[in-house]
């Protein structure tokens, strides 16, 4: 085995790591119920096995493994979005994001996606590419959080330009690791619902999710607050 052969493996584990997160999440909705740390841990270590398994091996119809399947739909999710995901939806105090983050990035896509895909003439996702002062920039915004004692995004923004000068992913384009649809999508549902309905409370985490159960808040009366 090479060097090469477990960095190029590296999207497919990251891939397999947030399949297996939310399947417990979405596991954790239906049975209502709240996940230990221990039995959490087991059960994202089992399936993101059972994702990365090279079935075809054994003989199996399919010739990849699942998560290459589940990445060639989804593609290669950004930075930002693959640590909200295994950290932030841990639960623990320390990963809990700021009120504004989420608009933030929600504010962001909305004025981004409209001129990346060509809808004017001026190209923002232009950049991305090798651009010291954007990158500079993000590392400004990084700096602004930090002092600003909301160090968990700090480090998100610093490492996501650091896996960009490493060329972690395929991508050589900054914006790639700072934003994909995934991450839009529920930065501006959450804003609205943020907005419309308050943001849950730190004692409504568990040790697995970002808030209570859609159940147990249907019970106080609360869906979303």
């Amino acid at each position: 085995m090479t060097l090469a052969t477990p960095i190029h493996q590296l999207p497919l584990i990251e891939i397999s790591l947030v399949t297996s997160i939310i399947c417990l999440h979405l596991v954790r909705s239906i049975l209502n119920k709240a996940h230990g740390l221990i039995a959490g841990l087991f059960f994202v270590t089992i399936a993101s096995l059972v994702l990365l398994a090279p079935f075809a091996a054994i003989g199996a119809p399919w010739n990849l493994p699942f998560a290459a399947y589940i990445r060639g739909v989804t593609g290669d999710l950004s930075i930002l979005s693959l640590l909200l995901i295994l950290f932030t939806w841990s639960g623990w105090s320390a990963f809990r994001i700021a009120s504004a983050t989420p608009i933030l990035i929600a504010v962001i896509a909305i004025l981004f996606y409209p001129f990346a895909l060509g809808l004017t003439f001026f190209d923002p996702y232009a950049w991305g590419y090798h651009s010291s002062v954007f990158a500079g920039t993000v590392l400004l915004i990084a700096a602004i959080y930090f002092f600003a004692k909301h160090s968990w995004e700090a480090l998100m923004l610093s490492i996501a330009v650091i896996a960009w000068s490493i060329h972690w992913h395929e991508s050589n384009n900054l914006w790639d690791y700072l934003l994909d649809p995934f991450l839009a999508a529920w930065a501006i549902g959450l804003s609205i619902r943020w907005v419309i309905w308050g943001r849950p409370k730190q004692n409504d985490l568990d040790g697995w999710g970002i808030d209570a159960s859609l159940m147990a808040r249907r019970k106080r009366g609360r869906m979303f607050g």
